[in-house]
């Protein structure tokens, strides 16, 4: 299985694990008021839980309410607005913030968190990313996740093709995906979904992907040497040689574990000039990876991520094979298919 896609599953799949045991702060709700109960594990000792607005409306999560712990039990009380936000409970100090952090979607309703779900439950919509989730974590702890990913999606995305949990969902596995094929399903979403700041990076990255399909001219972008000066990208494309530009990091342990493969693809096409970029990356982190990998061909510097953004990459390792003329040849393939790819294109 892909490593990055086994790394992307862990991450998520580790924020939203539910550990709690249900509760309930009783009483019936009437119009838009929710509750949020349930219990603590019994080796957490705070005083105070508290519930954190995580949907991207504010750069870092902010708190929306709080309360006291008693006899191991929480109860949230409040009014939900006219969206639906994406919160997480987390116990303990405000300043440690994601130790232990439970999933729910606030909208109206009793929403219950509960150990044998992944997240909040009692509600439409925390029901329904409730049961998407744990049939993803099956899928994600198979060899066959990405093909068994989007046979998930042919037969339930009706289900949730309209809602929160479908474009939350969506959004968060689009990179495990064929861009057509997400790109299909992102035009079911109605227009209301779009205005949620969650979603706005998704959305944006769709539209940069369409504009960097193969066949398209490419679109230059300023990026940096390691010394500060600045280059472009048009200083290497488009000059009559086939150019594979490698989206990496230092930090990035799929990158450094593909780059012996990758040199030994790169050594064998004499032709083909090949080029980094290290995306997010501080300087004289990529310097020393450059160093000890034994990366000979140039690296560049985007500590930004512009060129990133602007090919509707977020996800890296990423590379992109352009043709001697600056059109994009094909992208979003990896390592193991490089060779025969360069191949099919009679590169030498």
């Amino acid at each position: 299985m892909n490593k990055s896609f086994l790394k992307m599953c862990g991450i998520a799949l580790a924020v939203i694990a539910a550990v709690a045991v249900m509760a309930s702060c009783g009483g019936k709700n009437s119009d838009n008021r929710y509750t949020i109960s349930g219990n603590v594990p019994a080796n957490v000792t705070a005083e105070w839980i508290y519930l954190y607005d995580v949907s991207g409306a504010e750069p870092e999560p902010a708190i929306i309410d709080s309360a006291r712990i008693e006899n191991g039990k929480f109860c949230f009380k409040g009014v939900a607005g006219d969206t639906v936000v994406m919160a997480v409970v987390h116990p303990g100090s405000q300043n440690d913030y994601p130790a232990l952090a439970w999933t729910v979607l606030i909208e109206k309703g009793d929403i219950v968190v509960d150990t044998a779900s992944m997240c909040g439950t009692g509600t439409p919509l925390n029901d329904g990313f409730n049961d998407w989730m744990m049939q993803l974590q099956d899928i994600f702890m198979t060899a066959e996740g990405p093909d068994e990913l989007k046979t998930f999606f042919d037969r339930h995305w009706q289900e949730h093709s309209s809602d929160f949990v479908g474009t939350y969902v969506l959004s968060f596995v689009a990179p495990m995906l064929e861009f057509s094929y997400v790109d299909s399903l992102a035009s079911q979403i109605p227009a209301e979904m779009r205005g949620y700041a969650a979603f706005k990076p998704f959305f944006e990255q769709l539209e940069a992907m369409r504009k960097m399909q193969p066949g398209q001219m490419f679109t230059d972008v300023e990026i940096a040497e390691p010394d500060g000066n600045a280059v472009k990208l048009s200083d290497y494309v488009g000059k009559g040689e086939w150019v594979l530009v490698d989206f990496w990091a230092s930090w990035c342990g799929p990158c450094r574990q593909a780059t012996p493969a990758l040199q030994a693809v790169v050594k064998k096409h004499k032709s083909l000039k090949a080029i980094g970029i290290a995306v997010s990356d501080k300087l004289e982190d990529t310097k020393k990876a450059v160093k000890d990998l034994g990366i000979k061909w140039i690296v560049l510097i985007d500590e930004k991520a512009v060129s990133a953004k602007t090919y509707g990459i977020n996800a890296i390792p990423a590379m992109i094979l352009f043709a001697p003329d600056g059109k994009i040849a094909a992208r979003d393939f990896n390592v193991d298919t490089l060779d025969d790819l360069l191949d099919e294109n009679s590169i030498k």
